[in-house]
């Protein structure tokens, strides 16, 4: 009698705990787009040296020590992304968080960051910025009010809306505003001198195709825009149990910091600091 009492007793802690459904004896599987700007898989050939990071030893680890099956789906135009992510096809997936944010409602999801993901650097954050050729007479940001501006386009937060904001509260009218899909069709706009300045992604001139033909040297930074997650893994909370998403996140952030595998290139995972981007209200 005393065995059944003891096991009628953690039986019921554990399911008032929600360890019953959710242990790690119990198998989850969720399957996620992903598009990382530093992740092999997904990042041009071009940049290999810096965008070394994968995946398969991190999914081992979890496999084998949590019995957590995340199957990544990789996609290296962002475009093909957005049309996974809209296809609500996915129970999350790993990207810059506008990208899936912004089809929240087309793909009937209710997305949630589970994690940020570090860069090689353990920068969680990600910002637009304002560059100039080197010799451009411009030196402030403020001087680009009657200006020829590129800046990207509405998928591209950091270079999008986020640039829109800044000039907005700092009263700057360009005379042009054009835009263009890739950080490297703006910095060729500025070095055919097509433009006088332009919006870039802060890692552009060091881990994106713009390396082939240009240089950190060749620019000036005259302002960046305000942070924003670099990278996320999101789940779709309309799919996904919230004891799944967190037992998912405790998994993680337990394979990050100075234990983290090296093929992450960094320090793993870390909690996602809030961000909720006015323009998702408008979508």
């Amino acid at each position: 009698m005393r065995t059944s009492i003891t096991y009628f007793l953690a039986g019921g802690l554990a399911l008032l705990c929600g360890c019953a459904t959710h242990s790690a004896a119990t198998p989850l599987v969720l399957k996620l787009a992903v598009n990382d700007i530093y992740c092999m898989d997904t990042a041009c050939s071009c940049v290999h040296d810096v965008a070394a990071r994968t995946y398969p030893q991190t999914l081992e680890k979890l496999k084998a020590e949590q019995n957590i099956d995340l199957q990544l789906v990789y996609f290296t135009e962002t475009y093909q992304l957005e049309d996974a992510i809209a296809s609500g096809e996915y129970d999350g997936a790993l990207c810059k968080p506008w990208y899936a944010l912004r089809h929240q409602k087309e793909a009937g999801a209710n997305f949630r960051r589970i994690v940020d993901v570090l860069d090689p650097n353990n920068n969680q954050w990600l910002t637009g910025i304002f560059v100039v050729l080197t010799d451009s007479p411009i030196q402030t940001v403020e001087e680009l009010t009657g200006k020829h501006l590129y800046i990207g386009q509405a998928d591209a937060y950091e270079k999008h809306q986020a640039a829109l904001r800044l000039m907005k509260q700092r009263g700057i009218v360009p005379a042009q505003i054009d835009t263009n899909a890739s950080c490297s069709e703006n910095v060729g706009e500025l070095l055919d001198e097509e433009a006088d300045a332009a919006v870039l992604s802060d890692y552009s001139l060091t881990a994106d195709c713009a390396v082939d033909f240009a240089s950190f040297e060749d620019f000036r930074i005259l302002a960046a825009t305000e942070r924003i997650p670099l990278t996320s893994l999101i789940l779709d909370m309309n799919k996904v149990d919230p004891a799944d998403a967190d037992r998912l996140q405790q998994a993680l952030l337990a394979l990050s910091g100075k234990g983290a595998p090296e093929t992450l290139l960094g320090n793993g995972f870390i909690k996602p600091t809030p961000w909720n981007p006015p323009e998702l209200e408008t979508l």
